[in-house]
C-alpha cells in the first residue's frame, strides 16, 4: 500500500504513470474549486480508471479555506488533518507516502509535505515521505531514489488526460511549454530528509505573488513564511512532541 497527498487536484496528473503502476491511496487537500469546480470529479474519474481510490481527506477544504487556514495559523485545523492521517497511516501501514515538493511556489504545497512528514512522526509507523516537483522540473531532483520511466502507451496516456483536462486546469499549458513535453515522460521521487525544512533559500515566491494580488485588489493579505509558515510548522512540531510523549 501506498499513500499520496497533494494539495490541489489536478496535481496527480504529474504522477499519472506512478499511480497507474502502483494504485496508491490519495488525498487531495483542496477541492481546487477557485479555478473550476470540474477539478476534484476530474481527480476521482481518473483514479478510478487507473485502479487507484480516494482517501479519507479528498477536498476537504476549499481554496478560501485553504488560505485562510494559513493566514489565521490555524493550528487547530491542521492538527486535525494531521491526527486522521496519522489514523490510516497506523492502521494501513502504507511503505511510502508521496507529497507535493516545498518549492516555495504554493504555501498549500509546502504544507502537504509538513502534513505527511507530521502525520508519520505522530504514528510512529516506518513510512518513508517522498515528494515530486509540482511546478520544477519533473527531474530537477539531484538524488531521486524512485524514477519512473514510461512506456509509449503511458506517456499517450498521460498526455492525452492531461490536454483534456487543460481547460480547467490553467498551469498545464504553462509547465509543458516551460519544460518540453517530453520532459515529463518520467517521473521522480526524492526521499524527504526533513519535512520540517520549509525555511530554506530565498524569499518564497509565493509571497511575491501575494503582492501582486494584493496591490490588484484580489487579496487583502499576503501569506508570508516568516510571519504564517514557521510558526504554524513550530506549533505542529511541538503538537506531535506532546502526542509523542503521551505513549
Amino acid at each position: 500500500m501506498m499513500y499520496l497527498l497533494v494539495a490541489h487536484p489536478g496535481h496527480e496528473l504529474l504522477l499519472h504513470g506512478w499511480i497507474s503502476r502502483n494504485k496508491p491511496a490519495v488525498h487531495v487537500l483542496t477541492d481546487g474549486a477557485a479555478h473550476s469546480s470540474g477539478r476534484l470529479a476530474s481527480t476521482a474519474e481518473f483514479l478510478r480508471d487507473a485502479g487507484a481510490r480516494t482517501g479519507s481527506i479528498f477536498g476537504r477544504l476549499s481554496d478560501a479555506e485553504a488560505y485562510e487556514m494559513l493566514l489565521e495559523r490555524n493550528v487547530a485545523l491542521v492538527y486535525s488533518i494531521v491526527s486522521e492521517l496519522a489514523n490510516e497511516l497506523q492502521n494501513e501501514q502504507p511503505s511510502i507516502i508521496v507529497s507535493d515538493s516545498a518549492e516555495g511556489y504554493n504555501p498549500v504545497h509546502d504544507l502537504c509535505r509538513l502534513i505527511a512528514g507530521a502525520a508519520i512522526a505522530m504514528a510512529g509507523v516506518r513510512t518513508k515521505q517522498y515528494e515530486f516537483a509540482v511546478v520544477n522540473h519533473p527531474q530537477s531532483f539531484d538524488a531521486a531514489e524512485i524514477v519512473v520511466e514510461l512506456d509509449d502507451a503511458e506517456y499517450a496516456a498521460k498526455m492525452e488526460r492531461s490536454r483534456r483536462q487543460a481547460g480547467a486546469l490553467i498551469d498545464i499549458d504553462d509547465l509543458l511549454k516551460k519544460h518540453g513535453a517530453d520532459a515529463y515522460r518520467l517521473e521522480a521521487l526524492r526521499a524527504v530528509a526533513d519535512w520540517r525544512a520549509i525555511d530554506e533559500g530565498e524569499t518564497p515566491l509565493y509571497e511575491r505573488f501575494g503582492e501582486e494580488r494584493v496591490a490588484a485588489h484580489r487579496y487583502t493579505n499576503v501569506i508570508r513564511r516568516r510571519e504564517h509558515m514557521l510558526p504554524l510548522r513550530d506549533a505542529l512540531c511541538a503538537e506531535v512532541e506532546k502526542r509523542s510523549c503521551v505513549f
